[in-house]
C-alpha cells in the first residue's frame, strides 16, 4: 500500500519489529490502530519471534562490543540485518494472511550497536548519539510495505539522549483510567515506565535503571557455556559476595539518563570475572552477585520514584527477565508493598512489548504526531521515526 493511501486510512494494522540489547533474535508484534472522533484505540493481535543463527548473533555482538569497528562492518551488519528482518517479516505476514490478518505497514527499531548518551569529543566538536542497524529500506523492498525506522534520531537532533524512547507508546498501550501503573522492563538493560492514571495531573516518566539480563547472560556463557541463566536457577543456587557486590554498586549508577552495553557489557563482565577468580568464587556466586546488581538498580529507581509520586501498588514486569524467578523473588522481598505481576495480564505478550510499542510509534509518525510525553520539553517535541517507501511495482 502506498504512503498516500496509508495516510488517508483511519484504521491500520502495523507489524512492529525489535531486536533487543541481548541480540538473541527478532521480536514481532501486530497492533491494530483505529482513529475515530473519540480518539485512538489499540488492539494487540499477536506476535512471533525469530531466533538468530549463532554466526549472525556472534557478528552482532562483536560489532556491538568492539571499541574499534570498521565502516565495512557497519555497512555489512546494516544490510545483513535489514535482509533478515525483511525476510522474517515477510514470512510472518504471509502466515497472518492465512488467518485473515492483513498488515498495512511495518515499524522496525533495528539493533542498537552504539549508544552514547553523554557528550563525547568528535573531530573538534562535542557530539553524542545512538546508532541502530538493520536497513528499513531493505525491509520495505523485501515486503513491499512502507517501513518506519530510526525512531531515536529525531530525539537526539533536539538534544535528547534517544532513550527511553517508547514512553508515549507505552502510555497509549497501557495507561488506565482507574489506576497508575509502574512497568519495569528487564531486557538486556532494565528500565521503568511510570504511567499515571488518566485522571492524574502527573506526567508519565521513564528512565533506565542499569543492567538487566546482559551481565548474567555474558557471565553464564563464559563460566558455564550456557547462553543464559534459564529462569534464574543458577542465581538462585549461588550466594551473594558482599565484597564483589560493593565494587559493582560503585559502577551501577547510570552515567546519563540512559545506558547500554557500552557501560554494562563485555568489559564489565570481564572485570567481574577477573575479580571473582581472584577471590576464588564459585561460578554460581559470581552470577548471583551480578543478578543482585540488576535487582538493586530496579529497586533504587522504584524508591526514587516513590519519593516523587504516590507509587502504584502493582509493578508489572516485561521483557525476557520477567520469567526470571530470582529477579521476581528478590523484587517481591525488596518491595513488599508492591504486587509484582506479569504485564501479560494487561493483554500483550510480555516478551513483545517493545515491538508493539514501535508499531504504535510508526502509526503516530505517519500522522506527524509526537508521542513524546508532555512536559519533557516546552518548545519542540520530535516526531519519532523515518519513513522508507517500497519500490514502485514491488510485491
Amino acid at each position: 500500500m502506498s504512503l498516500a493511501r496509508l495516510i488517508r486510512r483511519c484504521r491500520l494494522t502495523v507489524l512492529g519489529l525489535n531486536s533487543g540489547t541481548s541480540a538473541d533474535g527478532l521480536d514481532m508484534a501486530v497492533v491494530r490502530i483505529n482513529r475515530t472522533g473519540d480518539g485512538v484505540t489499540l488492539k494487540y493481535l499477536g506476535g512471533s519471534e525469530r531466533q538468530y543463527k549463532s554466526d549472525l548473533r556472534s557478528y552482532i555482538l562483536r560489532v556491538a562490543d568492539s571499541r574499534q569497528v570498521s565502516p565495512e562492518d557497519l555497512i555489512a551488519l546494516d544490510g545483513l540485518l535489514g535482509d533478515f528482518f525483511g525476510r522474517a517479516a515477510r514470512d510472518f505476514i504471509r502466515r497472518l494472511a492465512g488467518s485473515g490478518v492483513k498488515v498495512d505497514m511495518i515499524a522496525s527499531h533495528g539493533q542498537t550497536v552504539r549508544h552514547n548518551p553523554s557528550v563525547s569529543r568528535g573531530p573538534g566538536v562535542p557530539v553524542h548519539g545512538t546508532m541502530q542497524s538493520g536497513s528499513p529500506d531493505r525491509i520495505a523492498a523485501l515486503t513491499g510495505l512502507v517501513t518506519v525506522g530510526d525512531f531515536r534520531q529525531a530525539d537526539v537532533a533536539l538534544g535528547g539522549e534517544g532513550a527511553p524512547i517508547t514512553t508515549g507508546a507505552m502510555c497509549r498501550l497501557f495507561s488506565s483510567g482507574t489506576e497508575s501503573r509502574l512497568i519495569v522492563n528487564i531486557g538486556g538493560m532494565a528500565n521503568y515506565f511510570y504511567l499515571p492514571s488518566l485522571k492524574s495531573r502527573d506526567a508519565a516518566e521513564a528512565a533506565d535503571c542499569g543492567p538487566g539480563n546482559v551481565l548474567c547472560d555474558l557471565l553464564t556463557e563464559k563460566l558455564l557455556d550456557k547462553p543464559f541463566d534459564r529462569n534464574g536457577k543458577i542465581a538462585l543456587s549461588g550466594r551473594l559476595d558482599d565484597e564483589l557486590f560493593d565494587r559493582l554498586k560503585k559502577n551501577c549508577r547510570v552515567k546519563a539518563g540512559s545506558t547500554g552495553r557500552e557501560q554494562f557489557g563485555k568489559e564489565m563482565a570481564d572485570r567481574i570475572l577477573k575479580y571473582g577468580r581472584k577471590r576464588r568464587l564459585r561460578s554460581e556466586d559470581i552470577i548471583r552477585t551480578a543478578a543482585e546488581l540488576t535487582v538493586a538498580g530496579i529497586v533504587n529507581s522504584v524508591r526514587r520514584l516513590a519519593r516523587c509520586h504516590r507509587c502504584p501498588t502493582n509493578l508489572y514486569l516485561t521483557g525476557g527477565g520477567r520469567r526470571n524467578i530470582f529477579f521476581r523473588k528478590r523484587l517481591k522481598s525488596a518491595l513488599p508493598r508492591m504486587q509484582v505481576r506479569m504485564i501479560d495480564e494487561l493483554g500483550v505478550n510480555g516478551g513483545l512489548v517493545e515491538a508493539a510499542s514501535y508499531a504504535v510509534m510508526a502509526e503516530a509518525c505517519l500522522r506527524g504526531e509526537s508521542l513524546e510525553p508532555s512536559g519533557r520539553r516546552k518548545k519542540m517535541r520530535p516526531v519519532l521515526g523515518r519513513i522508507a517507501q517500497p519500490p514502485i511495482g514491488s510485491v
